[in-house]
This record gives structure tokens, sequence and C-alpha cells, in this order.
């Protein structure tokens, strides 16, 4: 299985990119057009109206006079509040327009905009309103005296821009909202794809159906995925400890009337159909004593008696064993042995060691290099041992310690095809792991398998 490494390489977490990054050009761009529509933007069309009307009026009473400019603002129809048009004598006598009196208006110096509380006394059909509405003015002052006063309301303008802009940070907040949420989904789903993808790695890498999937929660479609795997998990566990038991039972079953059936060999008389009923039988009862014995191993019971094993001690004993077996083929050993102490089942241990380096001696050859390593590693400790024999190819090592299982070239070899199904059951029992290495001498051919027990090492005894 291909784990997600990174959440660049995830297409979850592209989607989610993507959708952050269109969410922020969102964003980008209504800030943009919010920008164009400030304040002055917004006035440009009413104060080109109102220099429009100006300039018109003092064209007007350049041509026309006073009285002309009168007639031409009394003909002139204005709305109740959008056009404010105010004329005056140079002493303050209404003339024409439709804003009678500028009594109340405190007129502002260095601008043309100020806010005004309109009345029914200073302006025909107004009503009375305590709000103050924003207006552009202009106030020019003739040759005579004579004042003409000229406002446009543009309360109406900033109302939509406030809504405007209202709504645009309301747009800006949900597109927030709707980036975080498409990131922090896509964090989401790739967090929970790679634990998934990390556990169902891990069963097959350690073959451990106990394993289960995380589930996080009952609404999403991860989760109930999740769900259905680990039933599968539960499904594929029961099936495999049937198979298990049933093969359990049957070694036990035929173990009995194997075992009488030996001594009823004993009791023939001796030749050579004799000895070779008596290999044949003692082959047997070894595979079921082997399957048994894996059964007991695999069901942890041992850890019961577990105690302190010094390890060296273990793997010496059988380098001792086997070392004239070695001798007599011409092969050369090299030992790295480190003290290291541990808390496990030495006959286990033993039995462990002794089916790696038997398994070396039966297959790597004649004059091969074997060599044994116990030692320390950062975390944990290690026990390995390498040949340069013949090795094996690598569509073989994924299946070398299941039962019965051997490679085409060792079948011509005496064996049943338990030794690394044993090997396995003890590491397991021990929390360890199984690695195996092709060419591990750099030699051009070999076998290697190394045993990693995560548990740091006893401190050895003192003295």
């Amino acid at each position: 299985m291909i784990a997600i490494r990174t959440f660049t390489r995830s297409s979850s977490f592209r989607v989610g990119a993507l959708l952050t990054l269109l969410s922020s050009a969102a964003m980008a761009f209504v800030v943009y057009v919010w920008s164009l529509s400030n304040e002055e933007t917004l006035l440009r069309e009413a104060r080109a109206a109102v220099d429009a009307q100006v300039w018109g009026y003092q064209a007007w009473y350049q041509n026309n006079g006073r009285q002309g400019l009168i007639d031409a603002i009394n003909k002139n129809p204005f709305s109740a509040t959008a056009t404010l048009v105010s004329l005056q004598s140079a002493n303050g006598e209404f003339l024409a327009g439709n804003l009678s009196s500028l009594d109340g208006i405190a007129v502002p110096q260095n601008t043309d905009f100020f806010q005004l509380v309109f009345s029914a006394e200073m302006l025909a059909g107004a009503t009375q309103d305590t709000a103050p509405r924003a207006v552009l003015f202009k106030d020019v002052t003739f040759s005579d005296g004579s004042r003409l006063f000229i406002a446009r309301d543009i309360e109406d303008l900033y109302t939509a821009q406030w809504i405007g802009q209202s709504f645009s940070w309301v747009f800006v907040a949900i597109l927030g909202c709707i980036s975080g949420l498409s990131f922090g989904v896509a964090i989401y789903v790739v967090n929970r794809i790679n634990r998934m993808s990390q556990t169902a790695d891990s069963i097959m890498q350690t073959g451990n159906l106990k394993e289960r999937l995380d589930i996080d929660s009952n609404w999403d479609d991860l989760s109930k995925l999740a769900v259905v795997l680990n039933r599968m998990l539960d499904k594929i566990e029961h099936s495999v400890e049937n198979i298990k038991s049933v093969t359990d039972n049957i070694a036990h079953d035929l173990r009995t009337p194997l075992s009488r059936l030996r001594s009823r060999l004993d009791r023939l008389p001796d030749g050579d159909i004799k000895g070779q009923a008596q290999a044949e039988a003692d082959n047997l009862l070894g595979m079921f004593s082997g399957l048994l014995r894996i059964a007991d191993i695999e069901s942890k019971r041992q850890r019961q008696g577990f105690t302190d094993v010094n390890l060296a001690d273990v793997v010496t004993d059988v380098v001792d064993l086997y070392e004239p077996y070695l001798e007599e083929h011409s092969m050369q050993l090299v030992t790295h042995i480190t003290p290291v102490h541990l808390h496990g089942d030495p006959n286990l241990l033993f039995q462990m060691v002794a089916n790696l380096l038997d398994n070396t001696v039966k297959y790597a050859g004649d004059g091969a290099r074997v060599e044994v390593h116990l030692g320390v590693m950062s975390q944990g400790f290690y026990v390995s041992i390498n040949d340069s024999g013949v090795g094996l190819e690598d569509k073989h090592y994924a299946q070398l310690a299941r039962r019965f299982y051997r490679a085409q070239q060792s079948r011509t070899t005496a064996g049943n095809g338990l030794g690394l199904s044993m090997v396995k059951a003890v590491a397991d029992l021990h929390d360890a792991s199984i690695y195996y290495t092709p060419d591990p001498l750099l030699t051009g051919s070999g076998f290697g398998v190394t045993v990693s027990f995560a548990s740091p090492a006893l401190p050895l005894p003192s003295g």
C-alpha cells in the first residue's frame, strides 16, 4: 500500500488548496472592487451634476441678468429633496428656488460636503426629519451681491455605499470561512488517510490481524469506511484463526495414532523397510510437534514464564553447537557478540537462533562465509545471521515465514518448512521484527536474516 507521505502529494489536499486559492482570489477581487467604490468615486457624478448646474446658471446670469436667472430657476421643476436651489438678493431676500431659507444652514468652509436636517420651513414639500442627510453644495456670489446656493442630496448614495460595503464584508467573511473550512477538511482527510494507510501497512508488515483502524466519528465517510474495513479484518482474522485451529487440531489428533504406529514399527524385525518407515514416522511426528509448538507459542502463554535472559550466552551456545558442522564443511565463521540481557524465554530464544543458523548451514553451501551478530541499536538490539551462499530470489521473501513453505532450490534438502515459521512465532512473542536481506556480505550472493528487538535491553548485572 502506498501511504500519503506529504500533504502536497494528496489529491484531497490539492482540491482543498485549490478551493482556498479560488476563495482568496474572489476575496481579493471583492476588496479591489470595493476600493474602487470609495467616497470620491461615488461623489464624482454628483459633483459633476452640481458643477454643471452652477455653470449653466452662471451663464444664464451673464446673458440675461438676475431677472432672467430668476425666471430660469422658477421654470425648472425641482423634486422635493433631490436638488436644492436658493437664489437670494444681497440683503438676504429669497428670490427663487425650492429652498426658501438659508438661515438655519451653517455652510462649512473649505469643503463642498456637509449634513443637513430638512424642515418644512426651509424646504417646500419636505417633511420634518430629525436625521441629518448628506448633501453636496456650491455657494456662488454674483457681481451684484446676489447669492446662488445649489445642493444635491447624496444620502441615498451613502446608503448604497454602506449596503455595498456591508455585503462585501459579509461576502469576504463567507469566503474566508469557506477557505478555512476547505483547507481544514483537506488536512483532516489527509491525516485520516495517512493513519488508515499506516495501520494497513503495519498489518501487512507484521501480520498482526488484531490491529484495527481508528474511528474518529460516525458522520464522515472515512469513518464509515473504517468501520467496514474493521469488519472485514474481523472476518479475515476469524477465518485465519479457524484455519490455524483446524491445522492444530489435525496435528494434535494425528500425533497420537502416529505415536502408536511408531511404537509398532519398533517391534518389527530389523530391515531396510523398517528403517525407512521409522524415519518417515519420525518426520511426521516432528512436523506435527512443530505445528503444535508454533500454536502454543502464538497463544502467548509462554510469556508467563519470561525471565532475565543473557542473550549473548544463548547465541554463543548455539554457535558452539553448530561450529563442528561449519568446520566440517569448510565454512568461515565470524562472530560479533555484544553482551545483551532481555526479558524472555531462554529455551525459545535458543530454538529461534538455532533454527536460523541451521537454515544457514543447510543452504549456504560448502566454503561459504557465515557471520553471526548480536548488537545494540539506538532503540533496541538485534540478532543477525548472514552468509555468502547461493541466496534466494526476491519473490520468495514474502512467503518465508509461511508454514510448510520451501523455496524450489531447497526442496532437495531435508526439512518441513516450519523453521522460519517457528522463528517468526518466537519473534512475535518477544515483540521483535524479522527482516530478510539479499547479499548481506556484498559478495554477489547470499542471504541474511535479522531479528530486531524494539524494546531496550535490560541493564547488565553488576559484577
